[in-house]
């Protein structure tokens, strides 16, 4: 049973937002910058430090007070803002700098590899709880959506650096941030073909694609069609030759499954329609949380976008 709900008195973003706290990223680094990130700091209320040496260790940092600990070196800027679409190096080195600004809450790591050999990045966000549940977004599986990147960079970008004023409902959270889940797709759509959807699979001996939200494992090709996936690698919705084949579902699977931290949510971004989307999508039963789920997607639904 597949349920969409639609936004209710929805209304469009103003495309110039108005944002005092428009920061930088840079598009480049020095071996010093480089050599400086060995041992992390967070300055904190208590005048303390919390030292990030060991990415294992769990800390608690209730008060900590998350403020950038570097200067800003003006002859390497890049604007980063969300006032424009930016390529995939601009978003890497955005994730990057939050890491190296707010070490305390903030760690990027890499969870597989594309197709093409791209990173597949991921941004953490926690205040090392070991009691955290786990939070997954991830953008931009569908490459030639881009303003899912936009909008999960944002999140990322409102989360971090307003962490310590937030309710314990999102700092209780293990936040993992995947920008950009097809990397290869994201790429091409600025370089060769903007309308792209797929990633960049080779079968046949040509590049054909793979849907890869059509790739993973649960009823993986049990409906066809326009609701369903293809076993034809030149369809917009072929679901590859067998579950999981390609590299970056299986990053995602992986990643969960390793996981020490029990996850409780799941988004997928994705930008066709205005809807969200909850399980069944291959059958007519309710799920066994279709309550739970029904009343927080109308929630969701509800919420209109703040002036800023």
């Amino acid at each position: 049973m597949s349920v969409a709900l639609n936004p209710i008195q929805a209304r469009r973003v103003n495309g110039t937002l108005r944002r005092p706290d428009m920061f930088y990223v840079y598009d480049d680094g020095t071996e010093s910058d480089k050599s400086s990130d060995k041992i992390l700091t967070a300055d904190c209320a208590d005048n303390s430090t919390q030292t990030k040496e060991n990415p294992r260790q769990r800390l608690t940092i209730p008060k900590c007070l998350i403020t950038p600990r570097r200067k800003l070196k003006r002859g390497k800027l890049k604007l980063m803002d969300w006032k424009k679409y930016h390529r995939l190096s601009v978003i890497y080195a955005f994730i990057e700098e939050l890491e190296r600004d707010y070490p305390a809450i903030c760690t990027v790591s890499v969870i597989g590899k594309s197709v093409e050999g791209r990173d597949i990045k991921m941004l953490k966000i926690s205040n090392s709880n070991a009691d955290n549940s786990g939070v997954w977004l991830d953008a931009c599986i569908h490459s030639r959506e881009w303003i899912t990147v936009a909008v999960i960079t944002y999140i990322a970008d409102m989360i971090v650096k307003n962490f310590h004023t937030l309710s314990s409902a999102v700092t209780s959270k293990d936040w993992h941030i995947i920008p950009v889940l097809n990397p290869d797709g994201y790429e091409y759509t600025h370089t060769h073909e903007r309308m792209w959807r797929k990633n960049r699979a080779r079968y046949g001996g040509e590049c054909v694609g793979v849907d890869l939200n059509r790739n993973f494992s649960y009823g993986w090709g049990q409906l066809t069609g326009e609701d369903g996936s293809s076993d034809e690698p030149n369809h917009i919705f072929y679901r590859g030759p067998t579950p999981f084949s390609e590299p970056e579902t299986i990053a995602v699977r992986d990643t969960i499954l390793a996981s020490i931290t029990p996850f409780k949510v799941f988004i997928s971004f994705h930008s066709y329609y205005e809807l969200i989307i909850f399980p069944w999508g291959n059958r007519q039963d309710p799920c066994p949380d279709y309550l739970h789920l029904l009343e927080g997607g109308a929630v969701m639904a509800r919420v209109t976008p703040r002036n800023t």
